[in-house]
């Protein structure tokens, strides 16, 4: 920068120079007629020198003001702000209420063998007899089921006092849905005093068991007091 500002002082001052030495040389030089004349010549010399000087360096100053490159302040840099995360909006979960499932009542549901007990027709329970007495044992039965009894139904022993009666009987004779029939059994008293009980049953078609109740699988008894 230095370097800069002394060249353009030498270019700028030598044509001011040369401009003063030529209105110097131009200028009437008087003929100095005494010495005071003499004197007074020399100091306006020396004074129209110096303000020739002072307006050059004056000039200067001023033109090398104006050479000088201005200095432009550079922008200060704009701070960059990161982008702030785009937050995922928060649902609330749904809640759904679902109702309780009616409860549902069981309905019985079509038995296909089913039978129900109308009456002892003989011998009723708690039936008083002697000892080593033969007796027939009927029972009344309404087919209740949804199927129909046919004679290859058969009526079985099950468990308790068989009393002298065979084990298994076939069905006298077939029986629609609704029907009703008399089951007879031939049975003899024990020989000696007591209490005796025996349980009966059908079996259906693939031998499947089946008797009275509500599910179709209670046993019908025939109950004695042998005195």
């Amino acid at each position: 920068m230095n370097t800069n500002r002394s060249t353009v002082q030498r270019i700028l001052i030598l044509p001011l120079l040369a401009a003063a030495l030529i209105l110097s040389a131009c200028a009437p030089k008087a003929t100095p007629t005494s010495a005071a004349e003499y004197i007074s010549t020399q100091v306006a010399a020396t004074i129209q020198a110096r303000a020739t000087q002072d307006m050059a360096e004056t000039l200067i100053a001023r033109m090398t003001l104006q050479a000088m490159p201005t200095n432009t302040p550079l922008p200060s840099p704009t701070p960059t702000i990161p982008p702030q995360p785009t937050l995922a909006p928060t649902v609330a979960p749904t809640v759904v209420y679902i109702p309780p499932a009616p409860t549902l009542t069981p309905t019985p549901q079509s038995l296909c063998l089913k039978a129900v007990l109308v009456s002892d027709v003989t011998i009723p329970d708690g039936t008083k007899l002697d000892p080593g007495e033969a007796f027939t044992k009927t029972w009344r039965f309404r087919n209740a089921g949804t199927c129909a009894w046919t004679t290859e139904f058969d009526v079985i022993f099950v468990s308790g006092d068989q009393l002298s009666a065979p084990a298994v009987l076939d069905f006298p004779a077939a029986v629609p849905v609704g029907g009703t029939i008399d089951i007879s059994v031939s049975m003899t008293a024990p020989s000696e005093a007591g209490t005796y009980t025996g349980s009966w049953a059908f079996t259906g078609p693939g031998r499947q068991i089946f008797g009275i109740g509500a599910d179709g699988k209670g046993y019908f008894q025939v109950k004695i007091v042998v005195e």
